[in-house]
C-alpha cells in the first residue's frame, strides 16, 4: 500500500497530464472516450457481481433462520411432545407465532420461503412436528442445509424424501440436492 502511494506522489502530475488536454481539461478525443467507456464498464461489472452476491446470500440466510424461527413459533404454542397430527400452519398464522414476512396474504396453508416460488409448511405427528421447505433451487439446497445442520438441533433432516446424516457437509449436501427443485424437511421433537 504505502509502495502504491509513493508511486502516486511521484507520478501523479504524469498521469493527469496524459488524461488531459493542453487546456487542463480531461481529453475529448478517442482515447478519452474509450478510458470512459472501459472505466464505465468495469464499475457496471462491480456492482453486478456485488448485488449478486448480496442476493445469494441473503436467500440461504433467510431460508436457515427461517426453519429456526418456525420451529421456535411450533414451541411457542404447542406443550414439547404434544404436536397433534396434520397442518400446524394455520394455528401458527393465528398465533401469529412466525414473522409476519413469511404469512401470505389470504393463505394460511404455507408460508412464504426466501423466494417467490418456495413455501414452508408445518406438520404435527404427535410427538414431532416437521418443517418442509419446498421449492428451491440445488444451489439454495446445499447452502441451506449446511447453515442449518450445524448444531446438530433436529430430530432428523431429510431432502427430497432421503434421511442425512447431520451435521451435513458440502460432499453430502452435493450428492443430495439434485439439479431441478430440491425440498427439505427438518423434523423435531
Amino acid at each position: 500500500m504505502t509502495k502504491t502511494i509513493v508511486w502516486w506522489k511521484q507520478n501523479r502530475l504524469q498521469v493527469l497530464r496524459t488524461l488531459s488536454d493542453e487546456r487542463g481539461g480531461v481529453d475529448q478525443g478517442p482515447m478519452g472516450i474509450l478510458l470512459g467507456i472501459g472505466l464505465g464498464i468495469i464499475l457496471l461489472a462491480a456492482l453486478v457481481g456485488v448485488f449478486k452476491f448480496a442476493f445469494s446470500s441473503t436467500t440461504s440466510a433467510i431460508s436457515s433462520s427461517g426453519a429456526f424461527e418456525i420451529q421456535t413459533g411450533v414451541r411457542q404454542v404447542a406443550s414439547p411432545g404434544n404436536y397433534g397430527t396434520g397442518d400446524l400452519t394455520p394455528a401458527l398464522i393465528s398465533a401469529a407465532s412466525v414473522p409476519s414476512n413469511m404469512i401470505v396474504p389470504g393463505n394460511t396453508s404455507t408460508l412464504q420461503g426466501p423466494t417467490g416460488t418456495s413455501f414452508y409448511t408445518v406438520t404435527g405427528n404427535y410427538s414431532t412436528f416437521s418443517i418442509t421447505l419446498s421449492g428451491i433451487t440445488s444451489s439454495a439446497c446445499m447452502r441451506i442445509l449446511e447453515q442449518t445442520t450445524g448444531g446438530n438441533s433436529w430430530y432428523q433432516v431429510m431432502v427430497n424424501g432421503s434421511s442425512i446424516t447431520q451435521p451435513v457437509t458440502v460432499q453430502m449436501a452435493q450428492g443430495v440436492c439434485s439439479s431441478g427443485m430440491d425440498t427439505i424437511t427438518w423434523i423435531s421433537d
